[in-house]
């Protein structure tokens, strides 16, 4: 919602247009809109709501996070923005998204970077609402926010690049290692083939070698 506008001071015009005859401005309705007090805040429109102290320091959202992981409980705490940033919409929005994302790692538990990257996503998102909340009836606002908007969306986007490649990285260092433990069991057992053939070969040589004495001695013992 757009603010309104301050209403102005007749009784102080004038006495300022006293004080200051040679100037026109004050009589002008025009140069009014100039004045401190009428000058819109130019980041007025992302301040969040005040936000009422529910008493936790973040260690009960801490916990909350990671109930069931790993993760240490202090270092997400470390992680969460300060205590009052985020209005109480806002808080339980930003440790949905946290759970959410740290529950796609089922077999395996993220790593610190895994982490930030998560917090990350979770603060550009809880930022980008509030632009879209502030700006929703204010065009003026919405593009002057634009910039702002592309800068966040962008730093969340980063995260999520940075979190997929290193999920990749394990997948495929896991594929590699399956790999190599099948490749070892192939080979061992191609081995054992191979020993195993060579001995039949020399047991066959032998026996042959046996039939052929054999024979020599029957041949010569006229038998």
């Amino acid at each position: 919602m757009a603010d309104k506008p301050v209403p102005v001071d007749e009784k102080d015009l004038q006495d300022q247009l006293k004080a200051n005859p040679k100037s026109k401005g004050w009589n002008n309705p025009n140069s009014r809109k100039n004045l401190r007090q009428h000058r819109k805040k130019e980041d007025e429109f992302i301040i969040p709501e005040v936000v009422a102290d529910d008493g936790d320091d973040g260690t009960l959202q801490a916990q909350e996070i990671v109930r069931g992981r790993k993760l240490s409980p202090e270092m997400v705490k470390k992680l969460i923005p300060e205590r009052g940033v985020f209005t109480a919409e806002e808080k339980r929005r930003f440790t949905g998204i946290v759970v959410q994302y740290l529950s796609d790692f089922k077999n395996e538990e993220p790593t610190a970077s895994d982490a930030d990257d998560i917090f990350e996503i979770a603060k550009s998102d809880i930022l980008e609402m509030r632009i879209l909340k502030a700006t929703k009836n204010d065009t003026a606002a919405m593009i002057h926010s634009n910039q702002a908007f592309e800068k966040i969306y962008k730093r969340k986007q980063s995260a999520k690049e940075n979190l997929a490649a290193r999920r990749t990285d394990r997948k495929d260092d896991r594929n590699a290692r399956e790999i190599t433990i099948v490749d070892l069991v192939v080979n061992y057992d191609n081995e054992q083939k191979q020993l195993e053939k060579q001995r039949v070969e020399r047991l066959l040589e032998e026996n042959k070698k046996t039939d052929e004495k054999l024979k020599k001695v029957i041949r010569e013992d006229n038998f």
